[in-house]
């Protein structure tokens, strides 16, 4: 293993609170939530246009590969492969009995051959792009990797009002009763690595690696966006 990627890994670690079984937990159990109704209606309108028999779907921070698992299960025949890092998701991943597979890399510096060039039809980074330290590298190589007018759906949390933060964290509109240090110095990372860019700091970072964007829309009351942009043709 690289240093780099091992030094990916103990980030990811930290990022997940310390405990990579139980973000992976988590992470299964929030599977249905984060590809609800309003998830497959955004899918359905600007990935499914695209993708045939023999299509290449790609999940960048595939996790265990839920996703994967549930399209493999509806038509049409599609080519899965997820892209992981963290080995506490890849050790929940599905058996064997589905078909896609899961690549090792870190999405930081994406090794060009991972895949070949103008070989997939639709990305998806589905809250991944806060987990990394910068995506313009990622975005500059799936470029690549896209066919003309293969898609990108990119869902992330944008950045919020610190008070906005607490309300929802904690369900209330005051804090009057004193907070524990150590549980609060967790609690602002937390804030801080959650909301490391605005909808119109993606925006602009798709615009500069040369995408155009299909659809840019607000969600989970302002604190999330899905966007999708393309390749153009």
């Amino acid at each position: 293993m690289s240093d780099q990627l091992q030094a990916l890994r103990d980030y990811l670690t930290r990022h997940h609170g310390g405990d990579g079984s139980v973000a992976a937990q988590r992470t299964l159990e929030g599977h249905a939530r984060n590809h609800d109704d309003l998830f497959r209606r955004f899918w359905a309108e600007h990935a499914e246009p695209v993708l045939g028999d023999g299509s290449r779907v790609v999940d960048l921070g595939c996790g265990p590969g839920l996703f994967l698992r549930d399209l493999s299960l509806t038509g049409p025949e599609l080519d899965l492969v997820g892209v992981e890092a963290a080995p506490y998701m890849l050790e929940q991943a599905c058996d064997d009995d589905y078909d896609f597979s899961i690549r090792v890399a870190d999405l930081n510096d994406p090794p060009a051959e991972l895949f070949e060039a103008e070989s997939i039809d639709v990305a998806l980074a589905n809250r991944l792009f806060h987990e990394l330290h910068q995506p313009l590298v990622l975005l500059q190589q799936l470029h690549a990797w896209l066919k003309p007018g293969g898609v990108l759906i990119l869902i992330d949390m944008v950045r919020q009002p610190l008070g906005s933060f607490l309300t929802h964290k904690f369900g209330l509109d005051r804090l009057d009763e004193k907070q524990d240090a150590k549980a609060m110095a967790a609690l602002f990372e937390d804030y801080f690595e959650h909301n490391r860019y605005h909808d119109y700091d993606l925006l602009a970072l798709l615009s500069l690696t040369g995408y155009e964007v299909l659809a840019d829309e607000s969600i989970r009351s302002g604190r999330a966006v899905e966007i999708a942009a393309r390749r153009p043709l």
